[in-house]
């Protein structure tokens, strides 16, 4: 029969366990939150910093060139999963870097909406009035419309971002080593 000594043994034996488990999980969760609004405020201050230059050249209304915000994006992207691949000491985990470059993505889209909200109604309501004539999808005169459809736009274009970028730091299974253990083509048949 177990005595209360020995329960309290194995409790504590597991906790000892977990705690363990507990730091090596955490830690590196951290550094990646740290990481992930680092680059979300890269993808923020060059959306921002590109939307500022179309303006002043006064293109702003032109729609079509906020498709250079999805190269923007993508290239922040592409360097907050780096650096998770950087920090990840040879142990890079697919859903890791799929989490930081959404994240990422998520704050920077996040601010830079908040940024296009203040803009288009409290600094220039004559630009907001062209987007919302030629952006038809969102619904004529609606300025929560407009601001939702450029705010689902940042996050499509992370979502497609990060599904093209991820695989570049994705380990194959197709390497050599395994090659030669399966040997298809040398079959003794």
């Amino acid at each position: 029969m177990e005595t209360r000594n020995d329960t309290v043994k194995v409790i504590s034996k597991l906790h000892q366990t977990a705690a363990i488990d507990v730091t090596f999980t955490v830690q590196p969760f951290k550094t990646h939150m740290k990481n992930t609004f680092k680059y979300g405020l890269y993808i923020a201050a060059t959306l921002i910093g590109y939307f500022l230059i179309t303006a002043f050249l006064g293109l702003a209304d032109r729609v079509y060139l906020s498709f250079f915000n999805a190269i923007l994006t993508g290239g922040c992207i592409f360097l907050a999963v780096r650096d998770v691949y950087r920090n990840a000491d040879g142990r890079f985990k697919y859903m890791e870097g799929f989490t930081a470059a959404l994240l990422s993505g998520l704050v920077g889209t996040t601010i830079f909406t908040v940024f296009i909200a203040v803009y288009l109604f409290e600094i220039d309501p004559d630009l907001a009035q062209k987007l919302q004539e030629q952006i038809t999808i969102a619904g004529r005169g609606i300025r929560v419309a407009t601001l939702l459809f450029v705010f689902l736009s940042g996050i499509a274009t992370t979502i497609v971002s990060a599904l093209i970028i991820l695989p570049i730091y994705k380990q194959s299974w197709n390497t050599k080593k395994v090659r030669k253990k399966q040997d298809p083509m040398n079959d003794s048949h």
